[in-house]
């Protein structure tokens, strides 16, 4: 018999997520492992429509075939908790690079139309997660300019 070669399909969720996803599906998963906090690696011999259906499953959250081109999960970034990230998620934010390229403004407006109640914090927290900072390393000047360029 001859032995498939098996690949790994990294996604921006815990390994214990993934499981649960992929229970009742094969799509030829070998296994599971966690590849850092909030990723996770699935080695599997998909291929074709089992391949393309394996990656539907994960659709909604970041998924690649190497470590590298995956990016940091936005829950991972600091100051944006499980409320935070899902808001962002909501605005197809799932990684830093994604908060990078739209921006804490305009991503602040985008979660703003869907979810009204959102407070300036969110703002600032992004702002700061981007630098790796807390939001008490902003400046009363840094959040005045960011609450102004979210109003514009």
């Amino acid at each position: 018999m001859a032995r498939q070669i098996a690949y790994p399909l990294y996604v921006n969720l815990s390994a214990s997520q993934v499981r649960k996803r992929l229970k009742g599906y094969g799509f030829g998963v070998r296994r599971v492992e966690a590849a850092d906090r909030n990723q996770a690696v699935i080695i599997h011999t998909a291929t074709g429509t089992h391949l393309r259906d394996l990656e539907s499953l994960f659709a909604d959250v970041i998924s690649a075939s190497s470590k590298a081109d995956i990016g940091t999960p936005i829950e991972n970034l600091r100051n944006l908790g499980p409320k935070s990230a899902g808001w962002l998620r909501e605005i197809d934010v799932h990684c830093k690079a994604d908060l990078e390229e739209l921006g804490p403004v305009m991503a602040y407006r985008l979660v703003k139309r869907q979810h009204s109640k959102v407070s300036w914090n969110l703002l600032w927290a992004m702002a700061a997660a981007l630098r790796d900072e807390t939001l008490d390393a902003l400046s009363a000047e840094e959040k005045a300019k960011l609450r102004s360029e979210a109003e514009a």
